[in-house]
């Protein structure tokens, strides 16, 4: 019994080989380095960006209205015709204009001749000054008549105001038609443009002339350019919204842009040039504030870090960090400051700020 329970002692002793499983001094063996991916700061451009959606619209719609009252006698366009300015589009019912103008002429020939007769005879001291003047009104309002109805007869023929595309007729051969009364709808197409609503705390970002990019829903892989054409003086009171003019630019080939076509617009604000950036991924947040890890020679250090901007998974780093330092974007868990690490991954994401 004494001999089992020395050797059982003997087995137990803390100068065991056993107990060192790692070999190493003071019996702890080596931690393997932990697999981290890194990213280096690099500078880009950074911009906070913001995507609105409205109607594609035509410069200007122009409202084409009858100056009389009449029946229409024909309809010379379709939806879709392209007309210049001064194309005859309806033709209305002159007769009874006509002949009132006619009658006008008759009337003007008769005070011409009059007035012509008193002119001769007011030479000749034969009639009164007075006659003479009232031969010269009664002709003066001959011409006057007969310009009135033949301005009325032009009214009978209803022509493009301006060039132009028709995208409304709202009459037809036989339709009785008033003063002031629609008759068509044209489009002016040479300029293409989309009022997108831009909240004011945006607003103050942008400026006239300034590009953008747009894209239909009609063509969601073929944006097209577009430029801040105006930006309008005042907010919507209620929804605090100002309307920004957007013109469209030269579209791609085979991008045919309509009128009524939803376009998305994305304006870029707040935009950096040269700004010292680090992925999203590489921030860290504590009591004490933001930090990243990064990567020196073999070891981890903890770097205090002060943030700006945020825009396309990048982030702005202000102060802490210097261009070309390795910040660790993957494989933080467990990290601290003075760990080994082995990088498995070296990334840089693109400009849309995709994945290493």
């Amino acid at each position: 019994m004494l001999l089992l329970t020395l050797a059982a002692a003997a087995s137990c002793s803390p100068g065991d080989a056993s107990s060192n499983p790692g070999g190493g001094p003071g019996g702890a063996s080596p931690r393997p380095p932990v697999a981290v991916g890194v990213t280096p700061v690099t500078r880009r451009t950074l911009a906070r960006s913001v995507t609105l959606t409205a109607p594609v619209e035509p410069i200007r719609r122009i409202g084409v209205n009858s100056q009389m009252t009449g029946t229409v006698l024909r309809v010379l366009v379709q939806e879709g015709d392209r007309l210049r300015a001064g194309d005859l589009m309806a033709e209305l019912d002159t007769r009874e204009v006509e002949a009132q103008s006619e009658r006008a002429r008759a009337t003007l020939a008769n005070a011409e001749a009059a007035f012509r007769r008193a002119s001769e005879m007011q030479e000749r001291r034969i009639i009164t000054e007075a006659e003479f003047e009232q031969a010269q009104a009664a002709y003066g309002a001959a011409r006057s008549d007969v310009a009135l109805w033949e301005t009325r007869l032009g009214f009978g023929r209803i022509r493009a105001p301006g060039p132009g595309v028709v995208t409304a007729k709202l009459v037809e051969a036989g339709s009785a038609v008033t003063p002031n009364q629609r008759m068509f709808e044209l489009a002016d197409e040479s300029l293409l443009v989309t009022r997108v609503q831009v909240s004011e705390l945006d607003v103050v970002h942008l400026g006239g002339g300034e590009h953008v990019t747009v894209v239909l829903d009609a063509y969601p892989d073929a944006p097209m350019p577009g430029r801040i054409r105006r930006i309008f003086p005042g907010a919507d009171p209620q929804s605090r919204l100002v309307p920004v003019e957007i013109a469209l630019g030269t579209p791609p080939a085979g991008v045919v842009v309509r009128p009524g076509f939803l376009a998305r617009v994305r304006l870029d604000l707040d935009a950096i040039e040269g700004a010292l950036v680090v992925p999203n991924a590489a921030l860290g947040a504590s009591a004490d504030g933001a930090f990243v890890f990064m990567v020196d020679a073999d070891t981890i250090i903890r770097r205090p870090v002060q943030t700006g901007l945020t825009a396309g998974g990048w982030l702005q780093i202000v102060s802490g960090l210097a261009e070309g330092e390795r910040v660790v974007t993957s494989g933080h868990t467990n990290l601290r400051s003075g760990v080994r690490v082995r990088v498995a991954a070296v990334g840089t994401r693109d400009t849309a700020g995709g994945t290493p």
